[in-house]
């Protein structure tokens, strides 16, 4: 009779470890998700318009080259390089990676990388942003209501960027600078999916400006991103479909 209850508890036990591994397992399998990664900017600018969202007749320069930092050197291949940890993180987790570019020699306008996120149709389109000015914090923009052009990602957005803004400021330790709205960007306006920029730290910060020259420092802030796009992802319905890794140019 004893033996028998010890072969019963031994099989709860079992049952129960397999359960909770199953759970364990399920709580971090993101198969299906689909996240749009846009490193800002490019090496050279590109001063010719584009309508800040569809119909428009106000217009912007397609795409600029961005700041810099004295150590740390140009805000477009920081970014490009914090994109790819980003995205070596984000795949491990099982989700579908879609980047618009992996070299800084493109010529994308913010209208065709907001392109990119609608054909893929990403559950997040995250576009990857530093500052200028020399404050010691970060902050995330997302899209402004705007009848027809955003009124249909706005909701979404600025949940994700309230997660994504805690969760990275939590992880680095870069002071909380919240979320704004932005009614101007034709990155946000010509988006269908939801949309956030992070600016993730100020390049004339000189301490700021000195870490993320640092490959260290780089992965703590794409693990701190990839934190908060994991916590964002948990809030949707599953999804369904495979996991993969895209790049477009």
């Amino acid at each position: 009779m004893k033996r028998i209850v010890s072969q019963n508890i031994l099989n709860f036990v079992l049952i129960l470890f397999l359960f909770l591994s199953y759970q364990i397992y399920a709580e971090d399998n993101f198969q299906g998700f689909v996240v749009c990664i846009d490193p800002g900017h490019q090496g050279q600018a590109n001063d010719s318009q584009e309508p800040i969202g569809p119909g428009s007749a106000t217009t912007k320069p397609c795409v600029s080259s961005g700041t810099s930092g004295a150590v740390a050197g140009p805000e477009n291949i920081v970014v490009l390089d914090i994109g790819l940890r980003l995205h070596d993180i984000l795949i491990k987790k099982g989700i579908t990676v879609v980047m618009t570019h992996t070299t800084p020699n493109i010529n994308m306008c913010n209208s065709e990388r907001a392109a990119v996120g609608n054909r893929c149709k990403a559950n997040l389109s995250i576009r990857l942003h530093c500052d200028a000015g020399s404050e010691h914090g970060c902050f995330t923009l997302y899209p402004a209501l705007i009848e027809n052009w955003t009124d249909d990602i706005y909701a979404e957005s600025f949940k994700a960027a309230k997660i994504v803004q805690e969760a990275y400021a939590t992880y680095t330790g870069i002071p909380d600078q919240g979320e704004l709205p932005r009614s101007d960007l034709s990155g946000f306006n010509w988006s269908d999916v939801p949309v956030i920029l992070p600016e993730m730290l100020h390049m004339q910060n000189s301490s700021d400006d000195q870490k993320i020259s640092t490959p260290e420092f780089r992965q703590t802030m794409a693990q701190g991103l990839a934190n908060g796009i994991l916590d964002y992802l948990k809030t949707l319905p599953p999804p369904k479909g495979k996991s993969s890794s895209i790049i477009t140019k």
